[in-house]
This record gives structure tokens, sequence and C-alpha cells, in this order.
């Protein structure tokens, strides 16, 4: 039950969080818009699942909340998962040549450009890897696994923050479509601030453990 509650919290957050995303966008293209609205939630629902963790490092309030980061980790794939549809159904058309080659939608025309197929293909490898990582998401595959080769995986997701890192920041910030991204500074600052707790946490359980090491001399003597 407490699975099912945290799902449909989260799942309610995400619904409205992409729904206000999307009007904030009022002057794009419908699909643009959507699409952007997705993977923005997407995005968000990842550092969030990322910044508890170190978090409850810092403070124990926190801690509690750790259980929730399945669900975000779910929601976050399932909005990635929605954005990709909307891209390939409303951009792409479903000729995947356009994922890796860009597409002039006045002219029809392809066009070669290195940093557009660069960033999608590290956006393909990161669906890919967000669906694994949903997919193994649950209690059979803890026991399937084992819980060290599970948590081996599970803690892998840094690999993907930084796929989804450099996919985002390359359409965020070279490749318009419309109007500018309000969402470029809000970007920069959840990047920063997720450098800063984690770096932050490091350092503060090299003094705990120097501190503690430091007492256990000090009982000894």
């Amino acid at each position: 039950m407490k699975t099912l509650k945290r799902n449909l919290v989260v799942g309610l957050f995400s619904i409205i969080a992409v729904y206000l995303f999307f009007l904030s966008r009022s002057g794009w293209d419908p699909m643009h818009a959507w699409n952007r609205a997705f993977a923005d939630v997407s995005l968000l629902l990842l550092l969030l699942t990322l910044v508890i963790g170190p978090l409850g490092k810092i403070n124990r309030f926190f801690i509690s909340y750790r259980p929730w980061r399945r669900e975000m980790g779910i929601w976050s794939a399932l909005t990635a998962i929605i954005h990709v549809y909307i891209l390939f159904d409303g951009w792409f058309q479903w000729e995947p040549i356009r994922t890796i080659a860009g597409f002039d939608q006045a002219t029809g025309q392809l066009f070669f450009d290195s940093g557009f197929t660069l960033a999608n293909l590290l956006g393909l490898i990161g669906l890919v890897y967000v669906f694994l990582l949903t997919l193994i998401s649950n209690n059979k595959s803890v026991k399937l696994l084992g819980k060290p080769a599970w948590d081996y995986v599970q803690q892998k997701s840094s690999i993907l923050y930084i796929l989804v890192v450099a996919h985002t920041a390359y359409f965020l910030f070279f490749y318009r479509i419309g109007n500018a991204n309000w969402f470029q500074k809000p970007f920069l600052v959840f990047v920063i601030i997720l450098f800063l707790i984690q770096w932050g946490v490091f350092f503060l359980t090299v003094l705990r453990n120097r501190a503690k090491a430091r007492k256990a001399l000090v009982n000894q003597d």
C-alpha cells in the first residue's frame, strides 16, 4: 500500500508539473511544448532521486524520503518515454534517420549536424539505460539479482545523469526551437546545487571519518 500511495503522489505531481511546464510555453508549437514539458519533468524527477541520498547524510530528516526514490525513478522513466514518443510521432515521423540528422520542417530537407547527432545518441542511450533501471526497480529483481548486484546497478544512475545532462544542455543552449527556453537558468541552478551537495557530502564524510578515527585512538589510549 505504501508503494501504491507513493506512486499516486509522485504520479499526480508529475502530471500537474507537466501541464504547468506546457502552459509556460504557450507561444511554442504545441508538439514542442509538450515534448519539452515531459523532458523537463523527467529531468526534475531524476535530480530529486539523486539529491535525496546525499541530503540524508547531511540531515536525518531526509532519510525518511529515501524510499520515494524508486517511484521518482519510475515516473522519471515514464515521462522520458513519453517525451521520446512525442518526438518520434510529431517530429521524426517514425523515420530513424531523423534522430541522427537534423530536419528542416519548413523545407523538408535533412542536414547533418554533429552536435544534434551526438545529443540524440546520448539521449537514446540514456533512454535504454533508464528503461533497464525501471525494469529492475522492484522487489522481485532484488531477489533475482541479489542485493549487492542490484545496489551496484542502481548506484550507476550517475552515468544516466551525465547522459541526460549532456543531452539536455545541447538542446537548451545550442539548438533553438522557436522562442528562447526559460528553463536554461533553472537547469544550471539545479546542476550546480546537486554538484555542491554531492561534494559537500563527500568532504563532510571525510571529516566525520577522521573525527571517528581520532576518537577511536583516544579511547584506545
